[in-house]
């Protein structure tokens, strides 16, 4: 029943959006963030943790991350009433030369973020840029009603879709890199359980081995990015690819590689803590 109400509100919210603009959108967000923020208890819980390696997890932290989090949603849902020029409008870039290198070496890019800012919105962004995109998202845990409608979301731009938990998953990604497209991904969480453990913010933790196993597969290069929000607008940063030697053993290349990964998502994560929306962090 909760999953179905749910889903409601947010087709409603989307419609909303279209009628209303940024500002009431805006504002109907932060109410409903407070809100979440007093009754979603354990959803509380996990952010005081996060922010307890990142930053001193007080109150008015956790709270703030809530507000950005629905600010970072009502932006999302606006993606059906957006065209292309006006997503680009939206954010200033810095580094795209990066990306454009990275691709002139004819192998694709795993264009690799985080649940930092609006990753939703960087994905329709980098679309809108002209680039070929294909993103990875899970279905299991959102539902499929709820995949159905963030995958709808986000191909509004023209940015294609692969479903985790299809069995060829990985091909369709290795073909997309082969194409010399930008595949992207997101590496700050492992959904799959079959993650390498890293040090990640002063802790031993697993992160997916994905990103680092499709760069070595095809010497398609790790690109990183971000898209955050920075004195009143968001910026879109593009970072130069990750350097790494390959050896002799693919394990230890992937735990290598993933480490710096790791180095690279923490940077940023601490720069911008309160935007960091992971509800599902295992620091165990």
């Amino acid at each position: 029943m909760f999953n179905g109400i749910t889903y409601h509100s947010i087709r409603i919210a989307i419609i909303l959006r279209k009628i209303s603009g940024r500002f009431v959108s805006y504002q109907v967000a932060r109410i409903l963030a407070c809100l979440s923020y007093i009754l979603l208890r354990q959803r509380r819980r996990i952010l005081a943790e996060n922010l307890r390696h990142i930053a001193q997890g007080e109150t008015r932290l956790v709270r703030e991350t809530f507000v950005n989090f629905g600010l970072t949603y009502a932006d999302f849902l606006a993606m059906p009433s957006m065209k292309s020029k006006e997503i680009r409008r939206i954010a200033k870039v810095r580094g795209r030369t990066n990306l454009d290198r990275a691709l002139s070496a004819g192998k694709g890019v795993v264009l690799l973020s985080a649940h930092l800012g609006n990753w939703e919105l960087e994905a329709c962004y980098i679309t809108a840029l002209g680039y070929k995109t294909v993103g990875i998202a899970e279905s299991l845990g959102p539902g499929e009603r709820f995949f159905n409608l963030y995958s709808r979301l986000r191909t509004e731009t023209g940015m294609k879709v692969i479903r985790l938990e299809n069995a060829r998953s990985g091909v369709k990604a290795l073909k997309a890199l082969r194409r010399n497209e930008v595949l992207m991904l997101l590496g700050d969480r492992d959904i799959t359980g079959n993650g390498v453990k890293v040090n990640f913010l002063g802790q031993e933790v697993f992160l997916p081995k994905g990103p680092a196993f499709l760069s070595l597969k095809t010497e398609a290069p790790i690109v990183t990015t971000f898209f955050v929000w920075h004195n009143g607008r968001y910026i879109a940063i593009i970072e130069p690819p990750i350097e790494f030697k390959k050896g002799r053993i693919l394990e230890k290349d992937i735990q290598n590689l993933t480490q710096l990964i790791a180095k690279r998502l923490e940077r940023e994560i601490l720069a911008y803590p309160t935007q960091w929306y992971v509800f599902q962090m295992d620091w165990k």
